[in-house]
Order: C-alpha cells, then sequence, then structure tokens
C-alpha cells in the first residue's frame, strides 16, 4: 500500500466506497483508543471538505443519513483496461456513477441502504427541468442533495464523495473479498472474467470489475452465455451483495491488524470528500456503536421503477414512490405505514360552479406535494359541501387529503376510483388549503366524516391497508451470496 501521497489508479464504484465508510466507522470504533483517536483526527485533517452545504443537523447518538457518490470518472484506469470505456466508447461522464443513501441508527444498532438507479427522472432542484437524477451533481453537490430531498423526502444529514482511487489497495488491503458464484460469469465491458463456478475471493481489480458491471452475462447448464438483461438494477443487486461480505470482511481483517487498520484509513484519506460539519468524533461514537455490527444485518433497497420513453425518445426510469413509500419512510424516521403526499394520485372535480376554483385547489394540492393526475368539472350542479372520494382500502390516502382542506370533507367511498387514488369535489364550501395537516382530533380533523355511495367502507378513522416489512427486492442475477451449507 503506497502512502497518502501517491499517483491516482484504478476507479472504485460506490459500494466499495460504502464499504470504506462503513468499514473505516466499524474499525476505529472498535479500536477506540485515544491514540487511534488522535490519528483518526489527524488523518480527517487531510480530508478535502465541500464548503457551503446546507445540511439539517442532528444530534449525537440519534439516526443519520449519509449521502454516498461516486462519480463516473475513469481518472487513473489503464487505457487498455475494458473498463477505461476507451475501445468501448463509454468514456465516462461529469455524473454520479451510483447515488447511496446510507442511514445508521447508533441506538438500536441498526444499518440501511437505499440505492437510487442512475436512470431516475425526475426534478431536478433549482433548474426547472425533468432529468436524469445522475445529471444533478454535475450542476452543484447542493444541486444534488436537494434534488434528493425534495423529491424523496428524505433528509440528507451528511455528504460523502470518494473518487475512483485507490479501490483495489482497499480490497487488497483486507485480503480480497470472498464472493460465490453458482455458474461462470463474465462483462466485455468492464473485463469481468470469472470463468468457473466456486467461491472466489475477488482482488482489487476483479472486484471493481464485479461491481461495476451492467451488462453481466452468466454460463447456463448447457454452456451458454445469457445475459443477465437488468442492466444497472440489476447490478444494484449485486453491489448490496458485495457491500455486506466486504464489510464482514474488512471487519474481520481490520479489527485486530494494525497494518490493516493503516492501510485503509491511508486508501480512505486520499480519496473522500465531506461535508464540513462531519468530524472525526462524529466517526468514533457512530463506530463504537456499531463494534459488533453484523454485516448481514445491513438491509438495502432500491427505488422502485418503470421503464419509460420520454418524448426526445430517451429510456429512462420513472420512480413509483407508492411502492416505494414504506421502506423510504425508514430513511425519513417515519413508521411504515406514514403516507406522504407523493405518493397520492389526486384528481381535482370543480363542482362549486365558480370558474377556475379547481386549478386554483390543484395547484395548491400540488404544492403541497400531492400528485395531481387530472382537473376537470364535476356537474352541471352546484355541489354544497366539498368531498374527497376513495376507492379500494383508500380511506387512510382519502383522510389525509382530507386533512389539508380547510374545514375537512366528508370521505365517500365509490369503487369506481382507482385503488391508491382519490377524487376531491370542491364544493360551495371550499376556502383553501393548508400546507401542513390538520393535527388529529382538531375541530377541523372531526369534521372529516366517512360515508358510501355503493358499499360499506371500514369505520371512520380505520384503514384495511396493511403495509408489510419492507425486503430487500432482488433484481437480476443475483451472485455473490453463498448457498445454506457452503463455507465461502
Amino acid at each position: 500500500m503506497s502512502s497518502l501521497f501517491r499517483t491516482r489508479a484504478r476507479p472504485r464504484t460506490w459500494p466499495q466506497r460504502a464499504v470504506l465508510l462503513v468499514g473505516i466507522v466499524v474499525v476505529f470504533g472498535a479500536v477506540g483508543s485515544a491514540a487511534v483517536a488522535g490519528y483518526v483526527g489527524f488523518r480527517f485533517g487531510q480530508i478535502d471538505r465541500v464548503p457551503d452545504l446546507e445540511l439539517p443537523v442532528t444530534e449525537a447518538g440519534t439516526p443519520t443519513n449519509y449521502l454516498i457518490v461516486g462519480t463516473d470518472s475513469r481518472d487513473g484506469l489503464d487505457p487498455t483496461d475494458p473498463d477505461s470505456g476507451g475501445f468501448l466508447g463509454d468514456a465516462g461522464c461529469d455524473c454520479t456513477d451510483t447515488i447511496m443513501v446510507l442511514r445508521l441508527d447508533p441506538k438500536e444498532g441498526t444499518a440501511n441502504i437505499l440505492s437510487f438507479p442512475r436512470d431516475l427522472y425526475i426534478p431536478i432542484a433549482g433548474t426547472g427541468k425533468t432529468s436524469r437524477i445522475n445529471t444533478a451533481h454535475a450542476k452543484g453537490v447542493q444541486v444534488l442533495i436537494d434534488t434528493i430531498q425534495q423529491n424523496f423526502a428524505i433528509p440528507v444529514n451528511h455528504y460523502v464523495e470518494i473518487d475512483f482511487v485507490g479501490f483495489e489497495e482497499l480490497v487488497d488491503a483486507v485480503g480480497g473479498v470472498p464472493m460465490w458464484f453458482d455458474a461462470p460469469v463474465r462483462d466485455a465491458k468492464t473485463g469481468l472474467s470469472i470463468p468457473s463456478a466456486e467461491c472466489q475471493v475477488l482482488d482489487g481489480e476483479n472486484a471493481r470489475r464485479f461491481v461495476r458491471s451492467r451488462y453481466l452475462e452468466y454460463q447456463d447448464a448447457d454452456g451458454d452465455w445469457q445475459p443477465d438483461g437488468t442492466a444497472d438494477l440489476g447490478r444494484i443487486t449485486r453491489q448490496q451483495i458485495f457491500i455486506r461480505r466486504a464489510v464482514a470482511k474488512a471487519v474481520s481483517e481490520g479489527l485486530t491488524n494494525p497494518i490493516t487498520l493503516n492501510d485503509l484509513v491511508a486508501s480512505g484519506v486520499s480519496s473522500v470528500q465531506l461535508d464540513g460539519g462531519l468530524s472525526a468524533s462524529d466517526l468514533l461514537a457512530v463506530g463504537g456503536a456499531f463494534a459488533s455490527f453484523d454485516s448481514d444485518e445491513l438491509q438495502g433497497f432500491a427505488i422502485p421503477s418503470d421503464p419509460i420513453r420520454t418524448s426526445a425518445g430517451a429510456d429512462v426510469e420513472l420512480p413509483n414512490m407508492r411502492e416505494a413509500e414504506p421502506f423510504l419512510n425508514i430513511f425519513r424516521g417515519l413508521p411504515l405505514d406514514a403516507l406522504s403526499p407523493r405518493s397520492i394520485d389526486v384528481a381535482v372535480l370543480n363542482g362549486s360552479g365558480v370558474d377556475g376554483q379547481a386549478t386554483d385547489a390543484a395547484g395548491a394540492l400540488q404544492v403541497v406535494g400531492f400528485h395531481i393526475t387530472d382537473i376537470d368539472t364535476y356537474s352541471d350542479e352546484a355541489v354544497g359541501r366539498t368531498m374527497v372520494r376513495y376507492g379500494k382500502d383508500g380511506e387512510s390516502i382519502a383522510r389525509r387529503v382530507a386533512r389539508h382542506l380547510s374545514g375537512g370533507a366528508p370521505l365517500v367511498y365509490d369503487p369506481n376510483v382507482e385503488t391508491g387514488s382519490v377524487v376531491v369535489v370542491i364544493g360551495q364550501d371550499f376556502t383553501t388549503v393548508h400546507g401542513q395537516p390538520t393535527p388529529e382530533g382538531s375541530a377541523d380533523d372531526l369534521l372529516i366524516t366517512t360515508s358510501t355511495i355503493d358499499s360499506p367502507p371500514t369505520s371512520a378513522g380505520e384503514t384495511t391497508t396493511t403495509v408489510p416489512a419492507p425486503t430487500t427486492t432482488v433484481v437480476g442475477y443475483a451472485t455473490g451470496e453463498p448457498p445454506p451449507g457452503t463455507d465461502c
């Protein structure tokens, strides 16, 4: 391992960067002596800082979200390496290769990872335009942070950006990372080549090629090569498996080996940028809480999405906010069944007889965060009382919308309303929409009543919606974890 002042080496990808962050946190916290604390403080003084970031502050020992990004720069790669992109025409860009939020809860001893597919098509903060999420970083770190916070309502408390230098040294410092392969795999674009099905200890070079693989192929029982076909989404699954395997290896090697510890720290310090508020003492305190952390408990999620083609012909991914809601709440620090306006589709119909009132109400609801799907006229006859119609299992989301209407509104079950959507019918009593939901038990909240059109709903205040515990979704060819009973 070379010293802090070394030349640029092959790039490292975001999961390896996550390993760096989590591994160093755990190693420092476990060793935790005054000498190590002083060493960490000295090293932290050498880390580049990203100035002038506006980040919500958390108190020591409370759950904290770390935004971890890695750029798509190929600086430092050998031009003959397939992963350099030279002969394949994929030379990288000034954008993020992968974006991830790591949530650490020291008190509960839990760690969760949320991956953002690079082709998510969302509004980019401060630009008035919609584009791929991986383009936000080029407009500034704060733009990327604001884009995530505004679109997903996830607070970003700290920022970690790591360049592509030193990944291979990092993996090699812990003696490589053992991964299980149940078939030969390859990727011509990254140069990945695993010729046999068995447990393989990936050195730095092959680990880099594995976690960057978006065009992975595996060999079937007949010896034919089959494309994985899931591109970035499948890569996320394999990356998260790699994180768990690599963190386990880094902890097992780093806790007892001062040479390994020094190599890990030196490799990280020379390649990391942090926000100005993240201190060595913060890292040591978190590390102490995670000194005995089991990497198998590191739970990973990815933003679910649906493929669409833009009017310009670009193939992108549209986030499925309703499906994402339960595990997004983990990163928001909310109960799993908490409802966000971003996950609710709302149609607004004008029943008041006042021209433009549905448009005004829809605009106000959109500012709150609700997804407006339609604006239209309800009927020729004026409606006296504003109402919120909902479909199957939809009373809870109807109640959430009604709590933003001054004076409340009756909730009306209507089997013709699609599941997951509501229809707001503006009546003559409509006045305003307020940004925060009416507190439960308040005068307006008590005015939210329940009635039916064709069939009985649940009783007022009750919902039939069951929110399952979020689980990691496996996409694509998910090699890496050994089968039960196999030591790898």
